[in-house]
Parts: structure tokens; C-alpha cells; sequence
């Protein structure tokens, strides 16, 4: 999509605004340079460019210009040229001296008229706007009269020499007259078009404003984080490495292929399917094409893509096509995140994850392809073949969109399959692109790949020219238009010397399932025969690549082999070229090579059956989990030590455990278990529950494991696997109630999740030594889950304020529903209600001696109760806003109140008499005497009392408070300001008050929760 151009004709030369701002300075700086080459040899006009030089600038503010009279300033720039060449014809140099003097004291007379007109211009255009609002008005600097004064002055000049000037003098000065006219009305329309590109450029400069925000809104970030579930620029890189690199001569054929350029230049042709066999190239073919693509376009178009792969769980569904391509297009366009962002603000990480989370991504990528900013967009999807999970809904969902939005443009490709010709098919305007129909080109590709791949074999194992030769003439001879078969064939030769190379060859039979079924042969009369089809029936059924670290959780290996990377290499590379190995991850070299396995060579690599692979990896992975988790593994420390700071030890502990951990399982789901395999289950979760769900915050994959608990409590409830049935039940419950927190901080599965669940919770029970142990008198929670809790309950509304008595026995506690109770901690009862404020209660404060209360409202009014009657003593009244804060001093003689009107005053508790009123231009929030009685400390800083005034407050840095106290998100209790308890939503605070070890917290729900702590942390 190009940008439109805007040209018009100004003093003769066309100028083209591209980008409004910068264009539109480049065309007032041209003018100001034309008309100063027009005057550089005449005497007077040369003093009329002081006057040019300052109303020329104006017209790079149209908006200011109107305010100085643009009208009449375009209409004094467009006569320039034409008073320029009227001073030249009208003083010639033989005109004679009495005449030339009359005529020259008229044209300076008309040049004094404009340099006035401009000098008014100028000073106008800096005027304030209410001063020039008044001046336009009345019309006071007269501008109507000052611009015809001008011209009537021109028209007289011009009459009276009329009769000194010849014919053909006096025809130029009409045309220079009639192409001043066309230039001024040429310069006003510029000056309308560029106040539109103004108000063009303000929509684009909000949208880039945007574009800002999300780029440092840290919970954008957060939203991108939990959408990424991998970056499709990241797998496009590996499988070009995988394949040896992209290749030129593999892909460009399709550039010039009649289907490929009917898609691209028909605006009407919006989906194109490439489609092939396997091994036919289609992935590379893509991966050029996205290069293509991304190199041709302007940077106001996108391009997204996604790579699917079957044997990796985290790309091979369409959830996962959708995640992937919208990472692309907000990463790409920061300001589409907005669309993410509502759903995600709701229901957090979960929203991609749970079983939802098509409905909720097709709703989302529906709104962002509706977006009117949304630029030009390409959208490729490789191998939907390999989407084994709603795989028909990612197809009619191409299909439909594909028809709806005109301005994106889809590519996708996959095998011959009939199920997506069928749903493809309901897609309007798409275009089909056959490999098998497009076979001189394709085979023309193989041959380049050919050429590539025996040079570089000629040249790693030192062919002479023969053997050069006979290896490109075999491989282009039964290569078939398959890039594949000629790729496993040379990796087949990469260990074969040149000497005996083309012996090899005949051993290599042509066709992908003939070279497979070679491959196995060799493997089954191997000394290592167990060993490799152990591992190829393993990574025949893991729902993700495995790494070489995790390969000896899931396959007996030899003795001695599980520490050492290079030989579980050399291990995986005894099993022919089914497997290839990449950063120490092995996956299979394609698709076609598992589809084989599985489908062909069961028998020899499932002779027990599946489901006995499945069995198997559970009953390791149980083992492997409980041998190695432990608390605290990464040796974190700090019980609220967030996760977006964990760095991976190294070595690290997890590594062997990490897919056992996260896929045990799914494993588990896919066999019935035997009551040994239950009681293996069974003592694993009792025994290590906890440390399980510590590993998985810490691998990034707690939504998951919930998930996944989920699917393990419905299997056992078919199953009736009775007490295991129950103690998973529970801890579904446990993993649903503290996913959040235990994601955000891994060990508060030992702090917050064992302290906040219900006394009857079976995970709370078993694992009760992990509680902290710095807490010896947790909240008083419910017995069961979803059982209603009675922790101090008694208000109708939020608390907004809470305050330990001196000696702690008591808890006062302000609400939004006007009132203040009084609370027995040790019972819980609630000993007083104190009516009487008109307002919500938003401060409370005991007296040092625990006799009276005092309260803040807003109602602007301060009262002072007796505790022990109920009854108010004292109503303060003189703030002229909420009074947000309250505090008595040391000695009880004096409150302190902090109200939202930014003052702070001094009460005298005796007489009820304000003392003192301190200006501190802020809101305070907190504040309370120092021991000394000398000073305030506030929210806004520390103020000495006997000095600051009104006008000139002492205000310091904020305090910082150590021991327990309540984070500023309301979320987190802290020590020393660092989180080491999360309170659940249900426990969210507004207020809170400590004294000593004990902390209350007054909850938006109305609760007030009393901590007691047994020892600092």
C-alpha cells in the first residue's frame, strides 16, 4: 500500500508533500530562496526580503497563520516575483532622473505598505491566542483595510507609470500579474492541503504515542510474555539450519510462477495454498518466500508466519498457530496489543492456555484484522498437515477471514490432504499452487539443491572428479523432485569415505519409504539394536523434542552414559538418519521419518505395544522426580523471590526433570494404570507435591501443570482409585486457589498456599512442617473449600483503615459504610460500633493510653470516642476536604490530621481548637508523631512541627518502613520492604497497622485478618 502524493504548483515549480511536516518546511524554505534569487540584484526590493524572511516561517504553522491574517500574507508572498520584476521594468536605467525619482518615492511607498503588513503579521502571530481573540474580534489591527491599501496602492503604481511603459513592458507585467494570481491560490490550497496532513499527522502522532506506551508498559510486557509460546522467527531460523541453510536456486523458482504472482498482484486472489508431498521442499519453499516477501514490501506492511511441527507439542495446534501469529503482528505493531489486552486483563495467563482459549484467540485475532489501523498484512502458516490438534478449525478459520479482509493476504501449505482441500474450499478468492503440477521447476530446484549438497560432500570427504560426478548423476537420477530423499542420502554419504562412495550408492535405494525402510533394516540387525529403538519408539511418543540431558530419564542407557553429552550424541547418531540432534535437542529429520516409524515399523519399535512406551515414561518420570526435586532448588532463599528474576543455575538441577516434569502426566493419560503405577502416583504427590509445583512455577509452566492436575483427578475419579482420588481432588483445589502466586513467586507454594488454604485442605495437612516458619499465628481461614469465612466479619463495606490498640488486644477498624468497630483480637468479637460520621471512615488512631479513638471521614470531620461507652467526645471541624489521615501525639494531647484539601492540621485534644494549619501542597495519606512529639512523619515526608508554616513546609523523602508492613500494590505483606507473604484477592488490603509482631490488615472485602508473626525473617 503506497502513500499518496500531494503536488501542487507554486511560483512556476511543483512541489510534492510525501511526509506533511518536513515537506511542507521544505517548500516555505524553497520559496523564501526563490524569491530571493528573484530581488538579489535590485536595489529596493532587496529591503522588502527582511519583511519575506519573517512571514515565510509562519507558513509552516497553518493553524498560527490563520491567526495572522494568512490570507493577506499569501497574497503578499505570491506578488514578490511581480513586484521583483516590476521594479526592473518600471526603473529602467535610462528613465530620466525627475521622473525615475517620482516613481521610485511610489514603489518604496508601496514596499513600506508590505514591510508594515508583514512587521503587523509577525507580531500578531506571537501574540498570546486570548490577546489575538480580542484583536480579531473588533478587527483592530485592520487588516481587510491594511491588505486593500496595498492593493490600491499597486493598481495606482501601476496606472501612473502605465504611460512611461511600453507595450510589450506592460504585457510582461500583466502576465507576471496573472501567474501571481495563480501562484496565491496555488499557496492557499497548499496551505489548506498541509493543515489536512496536519491533522493526519496528530492521528498518526497518537497512534505512535500509543506505539510508546505499550513498548514500556511493563503490563503490555507481561501480556507478550504470557502470549509467546514460541517466536516463529526463532523456528524458522533452527529449520534453515536443520536443512543445511536456505538456498537460493531451492525457492526462486515460485517467484515467477503464474499461480504465486496471480496471488500477489491480484488484490482479489487473498489466499494462496502451496501443496505437495513430503520431502517436496514446501518449508524451504516458504522460508524463501517470507525473505521475498519481508524484502519487497514497505515498512507499512507485515508480514507474520508459523512454522507447525507435529512432534513438538507447543507448535503443532492451532491454539498455538494463533498465539504465534499475533506475537508477530504486536510485535511488529505495539498499538494491536490493545486487543490482547482486554481479554488478558480479565482472565491473565490462563486466557491462552485453558480450555477456551481458541474461542477467546480467533475473538482476539478476529478484532485485530478488524482494527482500521491494522496495516497491510501477510499471514503464513507451513505445514497444516502437522496441526494434530483442531486442525479443521484453523482451517475454516483461514478459509473464512480469508474472504472477509481485503487487506490481508494468506499463504499456507501443507501435504495433499482431502480433509483441507475440503476445508479450504469454502475460501472465495484462493489460488492453488500444485508441486507435482509444477515439476520441470521443482526438479530444477532439486538439481541446485543437488549441485549444493555434492560439492560440499566432495569437498568434506575429498572426491576426486568420478566420484563427483557418478554421486550428482545417482542422486539426479532418483531424486524425483524430492529435496528429502536427497538430503537423508547425503547425510547417509557424510560418513563414507570418497574410495568407497559410489559402492555405497547402490545400497540407497530411490523413494523416501524404500531409504526409511533400509534405514531400519540396518538398525535391527545392529549390536545396538535395543538401545536405538528404545530411543526412536521414545521420540515416536513425547509431546515435545527431547534434549540429550532428558534422554536418559526416559530410555534405559548403558552404565556411564548419562553424564556425558558427546556419547548420548554418538548414541542417537547410531540411529540412522531418522533422528538429527540441534543444540542438544533431537527431533526427527522429518515428518514423513515418524509417520513411518509409527505407521510401518511398529513392530520393531513397539513390539509390547504403545501403550507400554507410555507406561514406561511415566513410571520413570516418577522416579526421576522424586530423585531430584527438592524445596528451593535453585536456592532462591526469599520466600517472594519473583520469577522474573530466577536465573537458571548451571548446571542446572532441573534438567534431567524438566519434561518428566511438565508431560508425566499425559504419558499417564494415554494407558490404564496398574495399581502398582497408582501407588507409585500416590506416594510421589504425598511425598513431593509441593516440590512439584515449585519446578513447574520455576520451568515457566504452572498454567499447564494445573491443567494437567485437572485432566489426573478426572482419569482417577473414572478409575475409583479412592484415598488418591481424594488427595488429588485437593490438590486441584490447592493448584487452582494459588496458581497466580505460586507462577509469580515459586515458594510462596510453601508460604502463602499452605497459611491461606482451609484448615481441612489434605495438602495442607500432609505437607504442614513446609509452612514458614517465621509465622506462628496464621489467619483464621475456612474449614473447607468455598467455605465462608469468620475472620472479624461485621462490616457492610470495604475497610479503609485498621489500628492495633497500645497494648494489641484491641483492633479498631474505619469502613466505607460510616462506621468504626472495635475488636477483641483474641476472641474475634466485635466489642463496640461507632456511629455518627456522614462519610466514609478513613482514618482511625488509638490513644496512647487505648481510651479513646479518633477518626477521619470524609465528611471533613474529625471525632474522638471513648472506647469504652461508644459515645463521641470531641468533633473536630476545618479541613476542607476528606480527612485521609489521623495520628495522637506521644502524650495524647494533640491529634494530628491529613486531609486531601493538602493541609495538615494540629488539634488540641482538651479544648478541641486547632493550633496549627501546615500548607504541604499534597494529599497525606499516613502520618504520625515522633517519639520526641518534635516532628511529623508523613507519606510526603518528615515536617518539624515548631518551624513549618503554611507557606513554607519542611517536607523530606518518603519514609522507608522496615519490619512487617503491606506492599504498595496491596498485595504482598513485606519485611523490610520485600515481598514474603501474597494475599490472595480475597485478603486484598487497604489499610493495615502494626504493632510489634502483629499485623492487621482491613480488607476491600470487609474482613479484617489478624497476623501474628513468631520471629523476623
Amino acid at each position: 500500500m503506497e502513500d499518496k502524493k500531494v503536488s501542487t504548483t507554486l511560483l512556476g515549480h511543483e512541489i510534492v508533500l510525501q511526509d506533511a511536516v518536513a515537506k511542507v518546511a521544505g517548500a516555505v524554505e524553497w520559496v523564501e530562496g526563490h524569491v530571493k534569487d528573484a530581488i538579489k540584484d535590485l536595489p529596493y526590493a532587496s529591503i522588502v526580503m527582511a519583511g519575506v524572511s519573517l512571514v515565510l516561517p509562519l507558513l509552516k504553522n497553518p493553524a498560527a497563520a490563520e491567526e495572522a491574517n494568512r490570507d493577506g500574507f499569501a497574497y503578499v508572498t505570491s506578488q514578490m516575483r511581480y513586484f521583483a520584476v516590476m521594479e526592473s521594468l518600471l526603473l529602467p536605467q535610462d528613465m530620466k532622473p525627475d521622473l525615475k525619482g517620482d516613481l521610485t518615492e511610489r514603489l518604496v511607498d508601496l514596499y513600506k505598505l508590505i514591510i508594515d503588513f508583514q512587521v503587523q503579521s509577525v507580531i500578531r502571530f506571537y501574540r498570546t491566542q486570548t490577546k489575538n481573540f480580542f484583536r480579531g474580534a473588533i478587527n483592530y489591527d485592520g487588516w481587510d483595510q491594511k491588505l486593500q491599501y496595498i492593493k490600491d496602492t499597486d493598481v495606482a503604481l501601476v496606472s501612473r507609470f502605465e504611460t512611461t511603459m511600453s507595450a510589450s513592458r506592460l504585457q510582461v507585467l500583466r502576465d507576471l500579474a496573472g501567474r501571481a494570481e495563480e501562484s496565491r491560490i496555488a499557496l492557499n490550497s497548499l496551505l489548506a492541503k498541509v493543515q489536512e496532513h496536519i491533522e493526519v499527522s496528530r492521528q498518526q502522532l497518537g497512534v505512535l504515542q500509543k506505539i510508546s506506551q505499550h513498548i514500556t508498559d511493563p503490563q503490555d510486557h507481561a501480556c507478550l510474555q504470557g502470549l509467546r509460546i514460541t517466536d516463529p522467527h526463532d523456528d524458522k531460523s533452527r529449520i534453515e539450519q536443520a536443512k543445511g541453510g536456505l538456498l537460493t536456486g531451492s525457492y526462486c523458482w515460485v517467484l515467477d510462477n503464474d499461480d504465486f504472482r496471480q496471488w500477489r498482484n491480484n488484490q482479489d486472489s487473498r489466499l494462496l495454498w502451496i501443496k505437495g508431498d513430503p520431502g517436496k521442499g514446501k518449508t524451504m519453499l516458504l522460508c524463501g518466500i517470507i525473505d521475498e516477501l519481508t524484502k519487497s514490501i514497505p515498512n507499512t506492511t507485515t508480514v507474520s508466519f508459523f512454522f507447525c511441527q507435529a512432534t513438538d507439542a507447543r507448535i503443532n495446534n492451532a491454539t498455538a498457530v494463533l498465539r504465534g501469529l499475533i506475537f508477530l503482528l504486536v510485535s511488529h505493531q505495539p498499538s494491536l496489543i490493545s486487543h490482547v489486552r482486554q481479554r488478558y486483563d480479565q482472565a491473565g495467563k490462563q486466557l491462552f492456555e485453558d480450555a477456551n482459549a481458541w474461542e477467546a484467540l480467533s475473538k482476539i485475532f478476529t478484532n485485530i484484522l478488524e482494527d482500521p489501523h491494522l496495516q497491510s498484512t501477510y499471514l503464513v502458516i507451513d505445514a497444516l498437515d502437522e496441526c494434530t490438534r483442531d486442525l479443521s478449525r484453523l482451517v475454516n478459520f483461514i478459509a473464512k477471514t480469508s474472504s472477509t479482509y481485503s487487506d490481508v493476504k494468506w499463504i499456507v501449505s501443507s501435504r495433499n490432504w482431502p480433509n483441507i482441500e475440503k476445508g479450504l474450499d469454502d475460501a472465495t478468492q484462493k489460488v492453488r499452487l500444485c508441486l507435482e503440477l509444477n515439476e520441470e521447476s521443482v526438479s530444477a530446484a532439486v538439481a541446485n539443491y543437488i549441485q549444493s549438497k555434492v560439492d560440499l560432500l566432495a569437498k568434506q570427504n575429498q572426491y576426486d572428479n568420478d566420484t563427483r560426478d557418478a554421486v550428482r548423476a545417482y542422486l539426479s537420477s532418483n531424486a524425483y523432485g524430492t529435496f528429502l530423499w536427497v538430503a537423508l542420502v547425503c547425510q547417509e554419504l557424510a560418513g563414507i569415505s570418497g574410495w568407497e562412495a559410489e559402492e555405497m550408492l547402490t545400497a540407497l535405494p530411490p523413494g523416501l519409504d524404500a531409504l526409511y525402510e533400509r534405514m531400519m533394516s540396518q538398525i535391527c540387525s545392529s549390536r545396538h539394536s535395543k538401545l536405538c529403538k528404545n530411543i526412536l519408539a521414545v521420540v515416536s511418543v513425547v509431546r515435545r523434542p527431547i534434549t540429550l540431558d532428558e534422554l536418559p530419564s526416559l530410555v534405559d542407557m548403558p552404565p556411564r552414559c548419562s553424564g556425558s553429552r558427546e556419547v548420548l550424541a554418538e548414541i542417537v547418531g547410531l540411529c540412522g538418519s531418522f533422528l538429527t540432534l540441534r543444540d542438544h535437542t533431537i527431533a526427527f529429520v522429518h515428518q514423513s521419518a515418524k509417520d513411518f516409524l509409527v505407521q510401518k515399523a511398529s513392530r520393531e519399535i513397539f513390539p509390547s505395544g504403545i501403550q507400554h512406551v507410555h507406561r514406561s515414561i511415566v513410571s520413570r518420570s516418577l522416579r526421576v522426580l522424586a530423585n531430584i526435586l527438592r524445596r528451593d532448588i535453585y536456592g532462591l532463599s526469599a520466600p517472594g523471590f519473583p520469577i522474573d528474576q530466577v536465573k537458571q543455575p548451571n548446571p542446572d538441577p532441573l534438567a534431567a526433570a524438566r519434561y518428566s516434569c511438565v508431560y508425566w502426566i499425559d504419558h499417564l493419560s494415554e494407558c490404564d494404570p496398574t495399581r502398582d503405577e497408582v501407588e507409585s502416583i500416590d506416594r510421589f504427590l504425598r511425598r513431593s507435591y509441593l516440590y512439584w509445583l515449585e519446578a513447574l512455577s520455576l520451568l515457566r509452566m504452572m498454567s499447564g501443570g494445573v491443567i494437567a492436575i485437572g485432566r489426573l483427578e478426572g482419569l482417577l475419579e473414572r478409575e475409583n482409585r479412592g484415598q488418591l482420588t481424594s488427595f488429588v481432588r485437593d490438590a486441584h483445589r490447592f493448584a487452582l486457589a494459588y496458581r497466580w502466586i505460586i507462577e509469580q513467586a515459586p515458594l510462596q507454594a510453601y508460604a502463602s498456599a499452605l497459611v491461606f488454604a482451609p484448615t481441612g485442605s489434605l495438602v495442607k495437612k500432609i505437607f504442614k512442617e513446609e509452612k514458614p516458619g517465621w509465622l506462628s499465628t496464621g489467619p483464621v481461614v475456612e474449614m473447607q473449600w468455598n467455605a465462608c469465612t469468620q475472620t472479624l466479619e461485621g462490616h457492610g463495606s470495604s475497610v479503609l483503615s485498621v489500628a492495633f490498640s497500645p497494648d494489641g488486644q484491641r483492633v479498631a477498624s474505619g469502613s466505607d459504610d460510616n462506621t468504626i468497630k472495635i475488636w477483641d483480637t483474641a476472641s474475634g468479637t466485635c466489642t463496640q460500633t461507632l456511629e455518627g460520621h456522614g462519610g466514609s471512615v478513613w482514618s482511625v488512631a488509638f490513644s496512647p493510653d487505648g481510651q479513646r479513638v479518633a477518626s477521619g471521614s470524609s465528611d471533613r470531620i474529625i471525632k474522638i470516642w471513648d472506647t469504652a461507652s461508644g459515645s463521641s467526645t470531641q468533633t473536630l471541624e476545618g479541613h476542607g476536604g476528606w480527612v485521609q489521615a489521623i495520628a495522637f501525639s506521644p502524650d495524647g494531647q494533640r491529634v494530628a490530621s491529613g486531609s486531601d484539601d493538602n493541609t495538615i492540621k494540629i488539634w488540641d485534644t482538651a479544648s478541641g481548637f486547632c493550633t496549627q494549619t501546615i500548607n504541604v501542597n499534597s494529599v497525606t495519606t499516613h502520618l504520625s508523631f515522633d517519639h520526641t512529639n518534635a516532628y511529623i512523619n508523613t507519606n510526603i515526608g518528615r515536617i518539624q512541627i515548631a518551624t513549618a508554616t503554611m507557606e513554607s513546609p519542611n517536607q523530606l523523602s518518603s519514609p522507608v518502613y522496615y519490619s512487617y508492613g503491606l506492599g504498595e500494590d496491596r498485595r504482598w505483606i513485606t519485611y523490610n520492604n520485600k515481598n514474603v507473604l501474597w494475599l490472595p484477592p480475597e485478603y486484598y488490603a487497604y489499610a493495615f497497622a502494626v504493632e510489634g509482631r502483629k499485623m492487621v490488615l482491613g480488607c476491600y472485602s470487609g474482613r479484617i485478618i489478624i497476623f501474628s508473626f513468631s520471629r523476623d525473617i
